[in-house]
């Protein structure tokens, strides 16, 4: 998993857009009429993980876009860069549901390591660099997984097109906190649940209390740093 700055500003981030509803949620079944560009939150579980094309691909150092062997030599088709090193990034695509409806997402690499919990040079270096579609122990780990989804939904985009998902969050801390925002007498209904009552705490807070809040999280998460080692092999984690 990955702790870096980038990771807690991007976890503080959605925690803050979330517990003050800045974050705005929509059914799969209305994103799928709106013709705007907007971005908007989806609750959902994988219901489906497309295994039959290429889960990552070789990257441009630069533009990250995809590069491909021209001549002998590995260029980027879009800068013109030239590849001496073998750099690789995630496209993955999934079938997410909700009560609505279901729909194709595409996860790039960002929200995609965030979801499979390796770097997709770390993937590569166990399966090999002729593993371009997604191995089943990968697939299987990401299926069933719940999670909330923010969608960019775009007014040229076609019926049939998948969304792009520009962050995700598979976190506990801030399920829970959309879960309490949006449906507060489920929480209030089971108060013998600790969990419950601490993330009912949270959005409870003033704004300064919040900002402390997020804080205390962030804390904790930099502590796993000195027990988690940053790269893992596959097997044996969750």
């Amino acid at each position: 998993m990955d702790f870096s700055p980038a990771f807690l500003q991007e976890f503080h981030e959605i925690y803050s857009e979330i517990s003050t509803r800045k974050a705005v949620f929509r059914n799969l079944d209305t994103l799928k009429d709106l013709r705007e560009d907007a971005v908007y939150w989806v609750e959902g579980t994988i219901i489906g993980v497309e295994t039959n094309r290429e889960f990552c691909y070789l990257a441009c150092r630069i533009c990250e876009k995809k590069v491909e062997e021209v001549d002998g030599k590995k260029r980027c088709l879009h800068c013109g860069e030239f590849t001496f090193k073998n750099i690789f990034r995630y496209n993955i695509e999934l079938t997410v549901a909700d009560e609505s409806d279901s729909a194709k997402m595409i996860l790039w690499n960002r929200a995609s390591e965030k979801l499979i919990g390796e770097q997709a040079e770390d993937v590569i270096a166990i399966y090999g660099d002729t593993a371009r579609t997604m191995p089943d122990e990968i697939a299987e780990k990401i299926l069933g997984r719940e999670g909330l989804f923010e969608v960019v939904v775009s007014s040229q985009r076609l019926h049939d097109d998948g969304f792009n998902v520009s962050r995700l969050t598979v976190d506990d801390e801030i399920k829970d906190v959309y879960i309490v925002r949006n449906y507060p007498a489920a929480y209030k209904s089971n108060p013998e649940d600790d969990s419950f009552l601490q993330t009912l705490d949270y959005v409870e807070k003033d704004e300064q209390e919040a900002e402390s809040a997020i804080m205390d999280i962030a804390a904790e998460i930099e502590s796993e740093t000195t027990r988690t080692p940053k790269r893992q092999k596959m097997e044996g984690t969750d």
